[in-house]
């Protein structure tokens, strides 16, 4: 399902089904649908024509036609998705379901008993007369001709102005100026003579463009010639061509563009540049096919030329080659200057009154430059007073406005939206449920993108699971810089990839106002002030619908006819903050996401027709005490989340009823012992679960399970269950991730018995056999490797674990088990010598090494990869083993974040303070500059744990 094309797509997959599947249609249905799928693929042809044309330049009857087809798409999904549940293949009979006979507003008749092949029979054929209808005012509202008329062009290019920034504007982009300086000219001289290029990567509004003409201006006089070029979204080739030839020369290129072909165009350039030393600015490069004919006017020289590039998307940037200049938002206090200097013409700041509402507009900007500038020219025309203010803060996220710079603003800003596939404005639009500030797992986002029906792995995208799809559409995002990366710290995410994101508060007001725009995500009203549910405010049909922070004292909203007709097509709820009253989840009959995360109060009484969701296929739920008994029911149900529970959860005996159940994500929970979860086929994640007999039973016959995380709670079942578990996990060749919580010394010999695709092994238990003198080839996967060791870390343990080719964090917590009496005075001036050659970690990016009883030193090219640094280690050992505090950081040429912990009640005061002088100096000294914090290892584990995340 599509923000462009409804639910057509997955309407085509499930019709699909119905024919080849084993369901017992009645004689001549079949080719109704048949006939279905035809018509719903020219519809959904006629759609994607007409999202090709800007909003503004669509005719108001198509707009309300295209709205009318992908509502019915919905509806009828609605239908065909009530059959399925209807006609599951366990015979298992389902009470209380809903008619949608009709299609439109006919979903309020209950009843108990349904004659399913029946009633498909007349919904297929009340389907097929709607479809009719919808093609017939196609035809008379002549939307194929409304989608073909050429789009108006912009009369002024809205980015034209940062080309004419007030030098005011610059404000904190002189630091990413001079680096960028830096970075091209750094290799004149006897090596210079070779052509440099850099591509400065960000967000639209960042200054890209301002950096990247400031910087012409500045060094073209080190040039023979210099050209700017905007190449843009849609790009036409040959009047960039055009352009810089005339700007290269302007008298002998003025008329002799007629006639020419693009490669004679090329030639031209060629020629011209091939014995200058040129500048160039390549400006707003949006797709790498642009790029590729643009660098073929570009020679290869040797006489120190230089190209820069601006772009959106960092798989333009590195198809550009040479350096990547990732800008970033300004700081507060740069963001603070600017929005200072374009309302009062100076950098002192503001009247105290109205300091903290400006604190408050600074941090929803989010250091993005053009924000800064369009919420600054709203400001200056406002009185100073802080009630004014404050409704302009207020309104940024619900909608600035009407006004000359908003309106450039968000036309900068949409086109990244503007041009993202079909599939992508949609998981995008998505993101508009939730709250500002919010981080937002990956996990989640994906599954509730396949819950919805926005991935289908289908077409280019065949052969690969659903969630290879959404993590693909997850990083897309990410590369186009629409949703930024969050660390959430977790050890089990430590794989070089991103697990989590948030969404800039200028894009989020952006999504809000598409969102609005399209119906796609109904935002309930939150101010505590009013009474009850503002129901009557929302659309006729709510299709997704999101309440935050705190909901209504009364439910007295939910009563009426329009409130119960408006809410039973909600497709998605997700709800963060008080719960003081949910709506009946009665209401909700064709929920397929429910995310109830974070949620105060949730109380028994709030899942009590938890039971009768039938279509539910992606469940959050947050600080509940017990899952209801009737969770059973939800036979489609694909995701289970209850992470953030508030207390250990006994799973009900329905639970293994859930066959088609793919994830189960828990802090903790046990199952009863007489049941083994053996006949759910489907699960690939099972997490935190607690170890009995029937569980190892049962884990023998999942085969498919990916992810697994297991709770020993006690030293007898570490001893009763090893052996049988280690069986077992012989059995899982699929197995990526494997996480033991033990109380004592379970220690899994993960190295010679580990299935061979095994990605990450993170256990808490203490190795007490021995330490592997070889590393198996089967761990030629593992990634991430966190283990402690109940004595201290020999060097030959690094010899071993540096084997293992791919690993990229290593968590090590070594205990020296004696007392320092009983330690020998050769052992007091242990260390650990991490060296080059046979030891040199080749991927490791992150290093988290834990002993209070050691030193550490790192020798030259000992982690070339090594990004974040994490140690607790020996003060007084180090420097009885090398008279000072050095542990080589300079030797660790990637280096980015580097966290210590010194010890500081086992050692003297005067000690800590030089060696975190020494420390401190060492990262000045690195050429990376790697950002510094000094600390408790456990306050900083503890502190992630507390992020605010969804």
């Amino acid at each position: 399902m599509e923000i462009v094309t409804g639910a057509i797509n997955t309407l085509l997959l499930k019709f699909a089904k119905l024919l080849v599947g084993d369901c017992k249609l009645q004689k001549g249905v079949k080719k109704e649908i048949e006939s279905l799928q035809k018509e719903l693929i020219s519809l959904g042809a006629a759609l994607r024509k007409v999202s090709e044309v800007p909003v503004d330049q669509i005719d108001e009857q198509v707009k309300i036609w295209t709205r009318d087809v992908r509502e019915l798409s919905y509806d009828i999904e609605d239908s065909i998705d009530t059959f399925m549940v209807s006609a599951g293949k366990d015979g298992h009979p389902v009470a209380e379901l809903f008619s949608f006979k009709g299609m439109i507003d006919r979903t309020n008749n209950l009843f108990k008993k349904v004659v399913a092949h029946h009633q498909i029979a007349r919904e297929i054929k009340d389907i097929k007369k709607l479809l009719e209808d919808a093609s017939k005012r196609r035809e008379r509202y002549k939307v194929d001709d409304a989608v073909i008329v050429a789009p108006r062009s912009e009369s002024v290019d809205p980015r034209v102005g940062a080309m004419y920034r007030k030098e005011t504007e610059l404000i904190g982009l002189d630091g990413p100026k001079n680096l960028i300086v830096k970075t091209l000219m750094e290799g004149d001289g006897t090596t210079g003579r070779q052509r440099n290029i850099i591509s400065v990567v960000g967000f639209g509004g960042l200054g890209k463009t301002t950096i990247a003409n400031a910087l012409l201006h500045e060094l073209k006089v080190n040039f023979d010639c210099h050209f700017f070029i905007s190449v843009s979204l849609k790009p036409d080739i040959r009047n960039i061509l055009k352009s810089m030839l005339h700007q290269l020369d302007n008298k002998s290129y003025a008329n002799i563009f007629e006639g020419l072909e693009d490669f004679q165009l090329i030639n031209k350039i060629r020629e011209f540049l091939q014995n200058q030393r040129f500048l160039c600015v390549i400006d707003d490069i949006w797709e790498e096919s642009a790029w590729d004919v643009i660098k073929l006017a570009l020679p290869d020289g040797d006489h120190g030329s230089k190209i820069i590039t601006t772009t959106r998307k960092m798989a333009v940037a590195k198809r550009v080659g040479g350096a990547v200049f990732e800008l970033k938002p300004l700081s507060y206090d740069d963001s603070y200057k600017l929005l200072s200097k374009r309302v009062f013409d100076t950098e002192d700041g503001f009247p105290l009154e109205l300091s903290e509402v400006t604190r408050r507009i600074l941090k929803k900007c989010g250091g993005l430059p053009l924000a800064i500038i369009t919420i600054a020219s709203l400001l200056a025309s406002k009185p100073m007073q802080i009630q004014e203010w404050e409704k302009v803060n207020n309104s940024i996220g619900l909608g600035l406005g009407n006004n000359l710079d908003v309106d450039n603003m968000r036309k900068i800003l949409s086109l990244s939206y503007y041009d993202l596939p079909p599939h992508l404005k949609t998981c995008l639009l998505y993101l508009s449920k939730y709250p500002e500030d919010t981080i937002i797992r990956k996990d989640i986002l994906i599954w509730s993108w396949i819950a919805e029906g926005f991935i289908t792995n289908e077409g280019e995208q065949h052969g690969k699971s659903l969630q290879e799809i959404g993590e693909a559409y997850f990083n897309e995002l990410l590369n186009k810089s629409l949703i930024q990366a969050v660390d959430i710290g977790n050890i089990c995410d430590r794989d070089g990839q991103v697990h989590a994101c948030q969404v800039h508060d200028m894009v989020l007001e952006l999504t809000n106002m598409l969102s609005a725009e399209e119906g796609f995500v109904t935002l309930m009203p939150s101010d505590d002030k009013e009474e009850g549910i503002l129901v009557p405010a929302v659309p006729k049909k709510v299709r997704r619908l999101s309440y935050s922070y705190r909901f209504r004292n009364s439910t007295n909203g939910y009563a009426t006819a329009h409130a119960r007709g408006s809410l039973s097509q909600v497709r998605s709820f997700t709800a963060i903050g008080d719960v003081r009253s949910l709506p009946p989840l009665t209401i909700f009959r064709v929920l397929r996401v429910l995310i109830l995360g974070n949620c105060l109060r949730l109380e028994d009484k709030h899942l009590k027709d938890f039971g009768k969701l039938y279509n539910l296929r992606f469940l959050r739920l947050g600080n509940i005490r017990k899952l209801p008994k009737c969770i059973g029911n939800l036979q489609f149900l694909q995701t289970l989340d209850i992470r953030d529970a508030s207390s250990v959860i006994q799973l009900p005996p329905s639970f293994v009823r859930l066959r088609q159940l793919v994830r189960m994500i828990a802090h903790r929970v046990r199952l009863p012992y007489d049941l083994t979860l053996e006949n759910m086929k489907s699960l690939q994640e099972l997490q935190c679960v607690g170890l009995t007999e029937n569980l190892m039973q049962g884990l023998c016959d999942l085969t498919g399970l990916r992810i697994l995380n297991l709770l020993l709670s006690s030293d007898d079942d570490c001893d009763i269950f090893r052996e049988a578990f280690i069986n077992s996990l012989q059995k899982h060749n699929g197995l990526q991730q494997l996480t033991l919580k033990t109380p004592g010394r379970f220690s899994l010999d993960f190295m010679q018995g580990a299935p061979c695709c095994l990605q990450r092994f993170v256990s808490n238990g203490l190795f007490y056999r021995g330490f592997p003198q070889r590393v198996n080839s089967s761990l030629s996967c593992l990634t991430i490797l966190s283990i402690k060791l109940d004595n201290y870390m020999k060097q030959e343990y690094l010899v071993t674990l540096a084997e293992l080719p791919s690993l990229r964090f290593l968590r090590i917590n070594a205990f020296y088990a004696m007392e320092m009496k009983d330690v020998k005075v050769e052992d007091k001036k242990r260390r650990l010598i991490i060296y080059s050659g046979a030891c040199a970690f080749r991927c490791l990016q992150e290093f988290h090494f834990y002993c209070k009883r050691m030193g550490l030193l790192f020798e030259p090219r000992a982690m070339q990869e090594l990004r974040r640094l994490c140690l607790q280690f020996s003060v007084q050992r180090t420097i009885d083993a090398l008279g000072e505090i050095d542990i080589g950081l300079e030797n660790l040429p990637s280096l980015q974040h580097v966290f210590v912990d010194l010890g500081r009640s086992e050692t003297p005061g005067e000690e800590i303070q030089e060696a975190e002088a020494a420390i401190r100096k060492a990262t000045n000294d690195h050429h990376n500059n790697p950002s510094l914090d000094f600390g408790s290892v456990d306050a900083m584990l503890s502190s992630r744990m507390r992020l605010r995340i969804q």
